[in-house]
């Protein structure tokens, strides 16, 4: 018994390792056995599964406290750290629902040489990049996930090498090269001023700068680039322009996983770096701390892309470039709540859990979305508006999963995402004993932003699925198989919806270790 329990102990120790290794071994088997097209379909549903299993492992695990692992036995903060906690692993549990469904759809739907050969296990490395972010516990590994994050996203985008995709790849990489190099230069000087990346110790200097003797000046400056950098792959105004582009000439499983996945690793850090490493109070300038810039910096953007992606949206005449400047709104919407947050921590634990609601809804019904765009492609061989009358006549099933996932995204009640516009209504009310105007000002960029998202959705469901049956909809094959990929998703917005009380823990937990410093320094540093 006592040999079990030291065994058990001992994969509990590695077990933030586990989805990385799985999605690391997955990809390299499918390059092994790409001479087979069923043994890479094979693998690839193994390595999947295998990998949401670890995943829900974790969840098991790591209830109120988060699990450390220290790479090749190198204590913190001298080696690298991968650190497994509610908020990391939420992130992850929709990351690994989105990849099944989007793994189902690509095996359908993708060219089978083209599956045979590379397309399973980039999708496998993406996860790698993913997950890695989602989970290291040191800011140069950040960068270093990042960056493989982009090299195989870059890769999918432009994975049918026509002259669109290849336009799309080489803004986005460029655009994202450029990030990175900012970002380097910020860690560089975050290293140079701190004397640290891991973030544990990081925040445990930064809470202390006079002991350590850090410029509060310099670091300032270094993490406001950082916020700069995960703006730009958050896809937020004036930032936003690359999402367009990509979105709409990526094939569409990796749009889904671009605007459900990928967009939120830009979340994830910008709430990891500012809420969990960043006291609250140490670091300012007089009156002045670098939460109350991030604060009002954010809530900019964040106004910005509400509306300028809800207006951009309503000119749009295909349903991908609909899709993709609605995605700019959405991000702004849920960085909304951020901002919020840094501006008034009184309401910080509300703010974390509206971003985090807002973030779940959209990530699965935007996938949701991208897939049906992918299979009305596929099907009708078009996507513009105006070729798509009378899709609710002809495919019953597909326009019910639409209307689901649509309008959530707008709010309607009683979907999954007017869940999340409650709780924004929730948040201005508690802003409004604080400071009056802004709660005003925060209402009416709320009401008119979910105004112009009703709008184009409205747009989009009449043109597309009302009226009468156009020409290329009545002589068009629906593929039946790929549509339980997105009609899952849907299913799953709707069950959420239905069974919100058993989640919110979930997301309770999540929303608290995303601010608890003392429970992360403790894991990570002093193994507690």
């Amino acid at each position: 018994m006592g040999a079990i329990m030291i065994e058990y102990s001992h994969l509990v120790a590695h077990s933030p390792m586990l989805p990385i290794l799985i999605s690391l071994l997955s990809a390299c088997i499918i390059l092994l056995s790409r001479r087979s097209l069923k043994l890479t379909i094979i693998f690839s549903s193994f390595g999947m599964i295998l990998y949401s299993v670890s995943i829900l492992f974790l969840l098991l695990l790591v209830q109120d406290f988060p699990i450390s692992y220290q790479f090749s036995a190198w204590p913190a903060p001298y080696g690298i750290s991968f650190v497994a906690d509610p908020f990391s692993l939420l992130l992850l549990s929709i990351t690994a629902i989105i990849s099944i469904a989007v793994l189902f759809y690509s095996i359908l739907t993708i060219d089978a040489q083209k599956q045979k050969f590379s397309y399973h296990a980039f999708l496998h490395f993406l996860l790698f990049g993913v997950t890695g972010a989602l989970l290291t516990g040191d800011l140069f590994n950040l960068f270093v996930w990042f960056e493989v994050t982009l090299l195989t996203s870059y890769v999918l985008v432009t994975f049918d090498s026509n002259s669109q995709q290849t336009r799309a790849g080489m803004t986005y990489v460029i655009l994202n090269l450029i990030g990175g190099a900012f970002m380097l230069i910020a860690i560089g000087g975050i290293y140079a001023t701190t004397g640290t990346l891991n973030l544990a110790d990081l925040s445990h200097r930064l809470s202390q700068p006079d002991v350590y003797g850090i410029s509060i000046p310099s670091v300032m400056v270094f993490f406001m680039i950082l916020f700069v950098v995960f703006a730009l792959k958050s896809g937020l105004v004036p930032l936003h322009f690359w999402v367009p582009l990509v979105y709409q000439a990526a094939p569409s499983p990796i749009s889904a996983l671009l605007s459900g996945v990928v967009k939120k690793v830009g979340l994830y850090a910008m709430i990891r770096i500012f809420f969990t490493v960043i006291p609250p109070t140490s670091i300012s300038i007089g009156e002045i701390s670098i939460l109350t810039i991030f604060g009002f910096s954010l809530l900019i953007l964040s106004f910005s892309s509400i509306v300028i992606g809800g207006i951009s949206a309503l000119g749009q005449n295909n349903m991908d470039g609909l899709l993709a400047y609605s995605s700019i709104s959405q991000m702004g919407f849920i960085m909304l709540p951020l901002s919020i947050a840094a501006l008034f921590p009184a309401v910080k634990g509300m703010a974390l859990i509206a971003a985090i609601v807002l973030s779940l809804n959209h990530s699965l019904a935007k996938a949701s979305l991208f897939l049906v765009s992918g299979h009305i492609k596929n099907s009708v061989g078009s996507v513009t508006l105006s070729d798509l009358g009378g899709m609710s006549t002809h495919s019953p099933i597909l326009s019910i999963s639409v209307f689901i996932s649509l309008f959530s995204i707008v709010g309607v009640p009683p979907i999954f995402g007017f869940l999340g516009k409650v709780y924004l209504l929730i948040l201005s009310s508690n802003t409004q004993s604080i400071l009056p105007n802004f709660s005003i000002l925060f209402i009416s960029v709320i009401l008119v932003g979910s105004l112009l998202s009703l709008l184009y959705a409205i747009r989009l469901w009449n043109t597309c699925f009302w009226g009468e049956v156009s020409s290329k909809v009545s002589t068009s094959s629906p593929i039946y198989l790929t549509q339980y990929s997105f009609i899952a998703l849907s299913l799953l917005l709707v069950l959420i919806t239905l069974g919100f009380e058993f989640i919110s823990p979930l997301i309770e937990a999540a929303s608290i270790s995303a601010v608890d410093s003392s429970g992360y320094i403790d894991a990570v540093l002093y193994h507690k």
